[in-house]
């Protein structure tokens, strides 16, 4: 066995809960955060991640999270045991493209199910239809391939040719597709980091079709990561409030895309009455982490100060603020 297979990647906060760090928590991740270990970067180059084949970034970050290699023996037996006392509700595996990957990734997996039946989340680039049908198998549960742009030229200079990256949008886009006659629907997903250049309308038009084919959509807010090669600001709050909105509408069935209006790509008008989105505002769900089942993801792209992602229902005074970012009364 290779040190990939002996040691795994794993978020500060899920090694809290495990009892393998003091960390304080005020909101414990109820999901645990993994990821296959590697002494090498991706062979992706996206401008964004701080693991990319150009980056200069720490490995061990992932957006805000810092993910320290430990040894998967002890991740796995202590999780088996937070999953039967109802501390982890779900196991999250990520990937990135190396040589070792696949080897791994199923390794992860089996060590996983051998001390639990923890539904399992699996994040990767598109990998194919038997591979697909390995995974489900092995008892992945539910599967994410990340478009992270909202736009097939977005995803061209940031993850593709623009960035002297592998991935390719039309490949990603049939990755989903396969993965759907999988899994099915409700099982794929995929994640959208907002805040890289697209409009209101571009990333709600994208939401909408994601939704339409029975794909789950987590989003992110643009976090800026030291020694990355992409270097915007962090994503402006009112953007992401007005597209987290609508991402909620469009899921819950209450609203669609074609039914909100635009000016200069910016959502003006969603289509249903105050009332109904005041309600819909103050109830603040709209405004919690989306992704999987179980899934809060506790400040991975949040501070204190600028909580995007909330993991509970948002307090009073959050919702307050909420309503200011929206530009609301």
């Amino acid at each position: 066995m290779d040190t990939g297979s002996r040691m795994v990647r794993a978020s500060i906060g899920t090694l809290g809960v495990l009892g393998m760090e003091l960390v304080f928590m005020d909101s414990p991740p109820t999901t645990a955060y993994l990821q296959i270990y590697s002494e090498e970067r991706c062979r992706a180059n996206c401008r964004f991640c701080a693991q990319a084949r150009g980056s200069e970034a720490d490995l061990t970050r992932i957006a805000r999270g810092i993910y320290p290699p430990v040894e998967l023996a002890t991740v796995v037996e202590r999780l088996g045991k937070a999953y039967v006392h109802g501390y982890i509700r779900r196991v999250c595996i990520q990937t990135m493209m190396t040589a070792g990957m696949w080897e791994d990734a199923t390794t992860l997996i089996r060590e996983v199910r051998r001390t639990s039946h923890v539904p399992i989340s699996f994040s990767t680039h598109p990998l194919g239809v038997e591979r697909y049908h390995t995974l489900k198998e092995l008892g992945v549960e539910h599967l994410t391939i990340p478009l992270d742009a909202c736009t097939e030229e977005l995803f061209d200079e940031i993850k593709g040719r623009g960035a002297n990256s592998p991935h390719c949008w039309s490949a990603h886009l049939s990755g989903l597709a396969d993965a759907l006659h999988v899994f099915g629907p409700g099982k794929v997903g995929t994640h959208l980091i907002i805040g890289m250049g697209e409009s209101d309308e571009d990333a709600i038009r994208r939401i909408d079709q994601l939704c339409r084919d029975g794909i789950i959509t987590a989003l992110f807010a643009y976090t800026s990561v030291k020694s990355s090669r992409m270097h915007y600001n962090c994503c402006d709050p009112s953007h992401y409030r007005r597209v987290q909105l609508a991402h909620h509408l469009i899921y819950t069935g209450i609203d669609r895309y074609d039914e909100m209006r635009f000016e200069d790509g910016r959502v003006v008008n969603y289509g249903i009455g105050t009332e109904l989105l005041d309600r819909v505002i103050r109830a603040g769900e709209a405004f919690q982490t989306t992704g999987c089942p179980a899934c809060n993801r506790p400040y991975a792209t949040e501070t204190h100060r600028s909580m995007r992602n909330f993991p509970q229902k948002p307090t009073e005074s959050q919702l307050e603020g909420i309503r200011k970012e929206l530009d609301m009364p």
